[in-house]
This record gives structure tokens, sequence and C-alpha cells, in this order.
């Protein structure tokens, strides 16, 4: 086996260390997780050189703080060794890091654009053979890791099945093995009617569609034999893909069909509901036992929020019961798929909290150019985008459990990139909701951190950093009730407008009045979707020409009160899941005290310590059902960030 590449990026920064560190990283290796979190554990602070005044000012007033005793690394990209200041230059130790040094038997330009998992696989290898050239390091990647054999394709289903295959990848694709592949599989002069084959490659979005119209016309037609629907193989991944909702079955007359075909038929939808909670459970039963990284736990609370959001549409009346550990359950064949669910909720919850209490130091650190990791990361993604017009839609409160529901909402009318960001902890507002409109951590905004009444001037501010004058930054709050009108978006009346940022809050206050849980918070939200307007407010964002994002500051946490707790003026937040104390003494204190977690306070400010509530608890009369913010669950830390783009004709 091939040592693990970590641990040659790791024997590149050997004991003892020189105060100063200068890492020439242009493939941004330190940015892997667990690369970050060892050396964090080594006592050594990352710090990256993006500009000569900004970083100078972080060093000398790092000196002050600290005398200088403490080891740093800075992270150098391509193209910045120029400007590092001399002093700094001439102090440090200098690494130089690169992956075509950690593969050197394959191609440079090629491994250069592999992702942390594919470089995993190849460590995972016995041996690399010398493949020098793009083509061939390419082919080995396609067949060794990735698994699709992509010379043996003749047919329309086999051709079908490769495209599935590809989109179940945990891997990220290099943009040049998808052109290989599409170019490949286009000199098999396949026939695939109304589809590209390039198209039903590079995006699942365009893929899942095409197979969902041409389920639709399949069944339509009569079920004809020569089509490549009627391929086993083919009709297993199919059946799986209806099983998790991915595709949606169809309603047709189903006398006279074989029972090979009724897997796509709408017969019974709550037993079809029945079903994909089954397989999500499963999806995820599978990811948890691969000791997930990021990525991992993004794709968990995913698949957890729509299963979650299938059992409130089943709308069982238990299913307002609060999900804590502290309330039975009961095992009637009818709420089986509750029982199961919150079994399943209680496990990702506990090696979340490990998982997180290890890495989530480490998250500011990271980068990462398919989405930000980090909320405060937000604007900078948007504006290396390049996109001239963009707009952020923040809605309040919403976790990925509503996300799933609107999202089903609106499909019909739009199409999404999905993917995960985590939001800073405490999952308060105050706290988060400002590191999307100030682009920084909350340290960097103390002075104001327990009020949003600055974001709209921290939100211009942050924009001017990339260049945009404040008469081209539009922001505004309180957006999502009564009827829409579209006059009365700054954003669209004003055409100057480069960078919008939306706060949308009726998630977050059907939250804190939310009565009978998050069932009676689904059927509040179905009853405002309904009323259409963030399905006009995203139309007319995209006519007007902007790139469109949708986010959330924090989700929202279903919790069983363990009683009130009376502190007086010693606590300087008292919320429901989460206390914040100006000194560490009083927050420890108060954690011997309660059932509670004495959070970190990384990325904080100095006079801010969290004590937060433990996983389905909250601070309010004991045996009271709430549902509420402020705590680190996997439900409050990872929200949705979503790419909405106009639905392909």
């Amino acid at each position: 086996m091939t040592k693990d590449w970590r641990q040659k990026v790791l024997e590149s920064i050997q004991a003892p260390y020189s105060l100063i560190t200068i890492a020439h990283d242009p493939d941004l290796l330190l940015q892997d997780e667990g690369i970050v979190c060892e050396l964090q554990e080594r006592g050594i602070e990352i710090a990256d050189f993006q500009d000569r005044a900004v970083f100078r000012y972080w060093y000398e007033s790092r000196n002050r703080l600290s005398g200088g005793g403490r080891h740093v690394l800075i992270r150098l990209q391509a193209g910045a060794v120029e400007d590092i200041p001399y002093d700094v230059w001439v102090q440090g130790h200098h690494v130089s890091l690169s992956k075509s040094a950690l593969f050197p038997s394959l191609s440079a330009a090629v491994v250069r654009e592999l992702d942390w998992r594919t470089m995993d696989a190849l460590s995972s290898l016995e041996d690399i053979p010398v493949r020098r050239s793009d083509a061939e390091t390419i082919d080995f990647v396609l067949k060794r890791i990735y698994k699709l054999t992509y010379d043996t394709v003749d047919t329309v289903a086999e051709l079908l099945l490769l495209c599935l295959a590809r989109h179940r990848l945990p891997f990220r694709m290099p943009e040049a093995a998808e052109r290989h592949l599409s170019e490949a599989l286009g000199r098999k002069a396949l026939l695939v009617p109304r589809a590209d084959i390039a198209g039903l490659l590079r995006s699942s979005v365009t893929c899942y569609g095409f197979l969902q119209e041409e389920w639709h016309s399949f069944l339509a037609n009569g079920a004809m034999e020569s089509h490549a629907f009627w391929n086993p193989s083919l009709q297993n991944a199919l059946a799986g893909l209806f099983r998790m909702g991915t595709l949606v079955p169809v309603r047709v007359e189903a006398a006279g069909l074989p029972d090979a075909l009724l897997f796509g038929v709408l017969r019974d939808e709550a037993f079809a509901r029945r079903i994909s909670i089954d397989e999500h459970i499963s999806r995820i039963d599978k990811l948890l036992e691969q000791k997930p990284d990021r990525r991992g736990w993004i794709e968990i609370v995913r698949l957890y929020g729509r299963a979650k959001a299938s059992l409130f549409e089943l709308g069982f009346e238990d299913g307002h019961i609060a999900y804590s550990p502290h309330r039975a359950v009961s095992m009637t064949a009818a709420d089986q798929p509750h029982a199961r669910l919150k079994a399943l909720e209680q496990s990702i919850e506990a090696k979340f909290a490990v998982w997180l209490d290890a890495h989530y130091g480490a998250l500011a650190s990271l980068s990462d150019r398919h989405a930000p990791v980090m909320l405060h990361q937000a604007a900078e993604y948007m504006h290396l985008q390049g996109s001239p017009k963009k707009a952020i839609i923040v809605m309040d409160g919403m976790s990925f459990v509503q996300w799933s529901q609107v999202r089903s909402y609106l499909q019909p009318f739009f199409d999404f990139m999905e993917n995960g960001v985590f939001a800073w902890i405490p999952t308060l507002t105050s706290v988060s909701r400002q590191a999307i409109f100030t682009g920084e951590m909350p340290r960097a905004y103390g002075e104001t951190i327990h009020t949003t009444a600055g974001e709209e001037k921290a939100w211009k501010a942050c924009w001017a950093r990339y260049g945009a004058a404040p008469i081209h930054v539009a922001y505004e709050k309180s957006l999502g009730q009564g009827e829409y009108d579209r006059a009365e978006i700054k954003a669209l009346a004003k055409p100057s407008v480069k960078a919008a940022g939306l706060v949308v809050d009726m998630i977050d206050k059907l939250t804190h009045n939310a009565i009978q849980g998050q069932l009676g918070m689904y059927s509040q939200i179905a009853i405002w979707l309904r009323g259409g307007y963030l399905q006009a407010l995203l139309r007319d964002l995209l006519d007007a020409g902007f790139d469109v994002y949708i986010t959330s500051d924090h989700g929202n946490k279903e919790s069983v009160g363990i009683g009130a707790v009376r502190e007086g003026v010693l606590a300087d937040t008292r919320g429901e899941r989460v206390r914040i104390y100006r000194s560490r003494e009083l927050r420890d204190r108060a954690a011997g005290m309660y059932p509670s977690r004495s959070w970190k306070d990384a990325g904080l400010p100095d006079a801010f310590h969290v004590l937060i509530a433990n996983y389905g608890e909250a601070y309010v009369k004991a045996g009271e059902a709430v549902v509420s913010h402020g705590g680190a669950s996997i439900e409050e830390v990872i929200v949705p960030f979503v790419r909405v783009n106009k639905r392909a004709e």
C-alpha cells in the first residue's frame, strides 16, 4: 500500500518547528481538514497570505499579543510569493508542496485536479503503475478508481447505467476526465433520443430529468420491448432512484403492465413514502459506517432532511412528539418509520458531536471551490464565480428538513445545485447571520455580535472589498410576508444593483411560534409556499440576470425542556438552547450546575463564552416541547447552500 498522502505532507513539516513556516502550496494541500486538525494539535497556527496590508496588520497584532512565541504556518498560493514581506520571508522555513510530488508516476496536470477522496483511493492501492500522459492517467483513474469501464459500453442501457454510476461517485471528477469520458462514449455512436451524452454525464440534474421524462414517455407509449428500460440491471438502478425519491412514480393505468415495471408507477403514495424513508435510512447507515468527513456529514444531513420531510408528509398524528431521547416512541406498524428515524437521529447526533469537537476548529481554515465551507465565506465564493450580478437569499432559520420541503415545492419551476455549509456556533441569528453579511468570522464583529442592526452597512463594506461601490449593493430584510410585490424589492427596482442580500425570515418566525413542533411548521410552510412569494422572487431575480443562491444562517431543533436556568444577570444571552457568558469562569461554573456542553471559543470574540444544551434538550420548563436553535446539533449547524437556475426547457 502506498503511504497515505497526508502522512507525506505532514512529514514535510516536522519538529523542531520554526517560528515561521512558509508553505508554497499551489494545489491547496493544506486545505485538507485532517491535515489542518493535526497541525493545530501540534500547536501550529495557520494563516493565509492573500493581501499584503491585511497580513501585515494581522502579523504585527499577533506578535504584540503573543510575544511572537507561537509557531505559525503561512499558506502561500500560486502568485503570492512576490508579495510576502521581506522580513517574514527571510525568517521563514520554506516548504514546497504539490500533488504531483505525491503521485510522481501520474500526469501532473491531471493529478492537480484530483480531489482528496480520489487521492485517498490512490493511496490505498498496492502499486501505482507509470502513466505519464494525461490520457493514460485519466484512463487509469476512470477504470481503477472510479470503476467506470467505459470502453465496454455497447448499448444505450449500458450507457445510462454508466451515467448513473458516474453520479453515484463519492469523488469529484476532474473536467479533463469528464471530457475524455464524453468523447469516448460519443464515438460509440449510440442513439439516445432527446439527450446529449455530455450533458447526461456532466449534470445529475440533467440526467435524472431525462430519465424522468423518458420513463413517462416509455409507459405512455406502451412500454415497447425494444426500449433500454427493459434491461434488468437498468431496472434495478431505476427502482433505487424511485425509492429514494430522486425519480417520481408516474400516474398511468397499471392494468396490463408487467410486475417488473410497477416500481415506477404511482399506486399508493403513503406506501411509496415509507419505502423512500427506509431507503434514506439505509443510505445514511452506510455513510455512518465509513467515518464521514465534512462532505460526508453534509450528505448525511441532506438525506436525513429528506427522510424527515417525507415523514411529515405522511402526516402521522404523533409526528409532533419532540425528537428527544427522553420520550418513548410507540412501535405500532403505522409509526415504525418514525421510530427508525428517531433511533437513527440519536446515532447521527452522537457521532456528529464527536466529529465536530475534533474538526470544527479547522473548518474556518478550509476552502472549497464548489461551495463555501462556512457561512462567512459565502460572499467571497459568490464573487469568485465571476458573474456581474449575484443575489443571496438568506432563509433565516431554515434547516435541511425545511429545505427539503421548499425544494419539493419549487422543483417543477427551477433546477438546483445543492450543497451544504457550516453555520457558526452558537447558532444564533446575531452570530451566524452576521457572518454572511460581514464576510468575517464572529471575532471580527464582537462589538455588534448581539444585534443584526448593522447588517446593511456591513454587507456594503464586504462588497467594497471586492470592488463594488455602495450604490451597486442592496440589502433588505423581513421579506416573505404578505403579498409579493416586485416593485418593493430593491435589487429589482434598481438596475444598478450588482450584489444583493435578501433575508426571508418566515421560517424563523414559524420556529419561534411553533406550537405543534416541526410537524406544525411543515403545514404552515406549505401554506406559505402556496402563496407564491418565494417562487415569484426567484423567478424575477433570475429574469433580471442575477446568479441566485439560497442559504440559511442556522437550522432548528425540536427539543424538550430540562428546566429553566435562573442566573439573573450572569448570562449575557439566555436562549432556549444556548447561554453566553462574558468570562470563561462563569461559563464553566454554570456548566457544572446544569446538563450542558461548554463550547470552544474558536472564531469567537474574547468575552464571548458559550454554553450549549445537550442533544434534544432546552433550557425551558421541564417537559415542554419547543423548536429552537443556538446549539450544535447537525440540524442547526449544517445548512443548505444552493445555486438556483431556471428550469431547463
